[in-house]
């Protein structure tokens, strides 16, 4: 007779949930070719955490090249600056 019961793997992850990225107000907080992380949560729109290069600016939205999600125009509250934290 075979062995139908089913284990589930429990793999030891532990993910950082604290504020990962800076959050960008308007186009004075980033510049054009600086890394971003897309922070919006936007039905049809690209991943939340997908990161991008800024590639233009406008007065209300930033163009976001997304790699293989594609280019966005992404307003700036959906924005955020990647923080790098150092080793203590």
């Amino acid at each position: 007779m075979k062995n139908t019961n089913s284990i589930q793997l429990k793999l030891p992850v532990e993910i950082d949930q604290s504020s990962p990225c800076e959050a960008v107000i308007n186009s004075r907080g980033v510049g054009t070719g600086q890394k971003v992380l897309y922070m919006g949560n936007v039905s049809g729109g690209p991943s939340t955490g997908a990161s991008g290069i800024v590639k233009k600016l406008y007065a209300n939205k930033a163009v976001v090249d997304l790699g293989i999600l594609g280019i966005w125009n992404v307003p700036y509250y959906f924005l955020g600056k990647p923080v790098v934290t150092g080793i203590s």
